[in-house]
């Protein structure tokens, strides 16, 4: 007694998966009815490549089926998953209610970019549009035979982790995708006091003292992207945060983007709505640093000024070189 259900969400929207799933699993429970009286079990597959359909799954019961090679399909259980998290258990539990409830798509990526919050959520496809830009343009002024696959068009998983990307460590691994970490530096001094990046001795971000923590502060500060770079198993991850760009090193995104577009910024500083203390870019004298502490009202909001004052290829204004590093790393095969 084994049925078969094969992606079902192909002809159904969002909505109508959430409604299939919930009602096809009170179906099945209720068993065969014999002719004796006597209810049977009934086994059932379901294949799916939807992330709402998964959300709304046991995740014990989940299968995950991975493409090595031709003819090459490895299987897993996501029930093993717990295992590798047996020494800390409440990150498991934090892990599954996460993924099951908002994120379930990052079980059909082929990439992932893990970010810290609103601000990059909002802003990294518009990064990977400029990024996609700039690479064409390159391309056909070079006049070269080199493929390009645009970011856009490949299979990436944005996902919000906030402060816990660590987490996510053995998980990635247990995909085997290829993913890039964007967290900022986080400089801070011997007090444990924020501060610029050039009065810091040490990083608060848990993120780097994970995956970086046999590094000194001031290798930290001008590593290079390939000793950023951990294998995983069969798949690999690279930290991304700032480094130093035209003699500033910057702390945080906002001081990082003021810095690189600072004219950007000041231009058009009295319809930006994520400001406060606008004048302040008037005075040569306050540095990124500063303004990003003193001018930034609400982190959203300034994310949606840069977007509102775009040129149409977003050619007036720059990506931060971290970013932008970390996502040409990332459309690399």
């Amino acid at each position: 007694n084994l049925l078969v259900i094969e992606e079902p969400e192909a002809h159904t929207h969002p909505q109508m998966q959430y409604i299939f799933i919930k009602n096809i699993k009170k179906l099945l429970a209720e068993g065969i009815k014999r002719d004796d009286g006597i209810n049977r079990p009934l086994q059932y597959i379901i294949t799916t490549h939807s992330s709402h359909i998964v959300a709304d799954s046991n995740f014990d019961d989940i299968k995950y089926l991975k493409t090595e090679a031709k003819n090459n399909v490895t299987a897993k259980n996501l029930s093993d998953l717990r295992k590798q998290y047996e020494t800390n258990p409440s990150q498991y539990q934090f892990l599954k209610q996460y993924l099951t409830i908002s994120r379930a798509e990052i079980f059909f990526a082929d990439k992932a970019v893990l970010i810290e919050g609103d601000t990059e959520r909002i802003l990294i496809p518009t990064f990977m549009r400029k990024v996609d830009l700039e690479e064409a343009a390159r391309l056909k002024a070079e006049d070269t035979e080199e493929i390009f696959l645009p970011l856009l068009s490949q299979n990436i998983s944005i996902i919000e982790v906030g402060a816990y990307s660590q987490i996510f460590e053995k998980f990635i691994e247990f995909l085997g995708i290829k993913s890039l970490i964007l967290t900022d530096i986080d400089a801070i001094n011997d007090d444990e006091t924020a501060c610029p990046v050039n009065e810091g001795t040490k990083t608060s971000n848990s993120a780097i003292k994970h995956f970086l923590k046999e590094i000194t502060w001031d290798d930290l500060k001008a590593l290079p992207i390939g000793d950023r770079t951990i294998p995983l198993g069969s798949s690999i991850v690279c930290l991304c945060y700032q480094q130093e760009e035209d003699a500033y090193h910057a702390r945080s995104f906002e001081d990082a983007f003021i810095h690189s577009n600072r004219e950007f910024v000041k231009g058009s500083k009295a319809t930006f709505q994520g400001l406060k203390n606008a004048s302040y870019f008037d005075d040569d004298a306050k540095g990124p640093y500063e303004l990003a502490g003193s001018c930034i009202k609400k982190k959203t909001h300034f994310a949606l000024d840069i977007l509102y004052h775009s040129n149409k290829d977003f050619s007036n204004w720059n990506i931060p070189a971290y970013i932008k590093n970390g996502l040409l790393w990332l459309k690399e095969d």
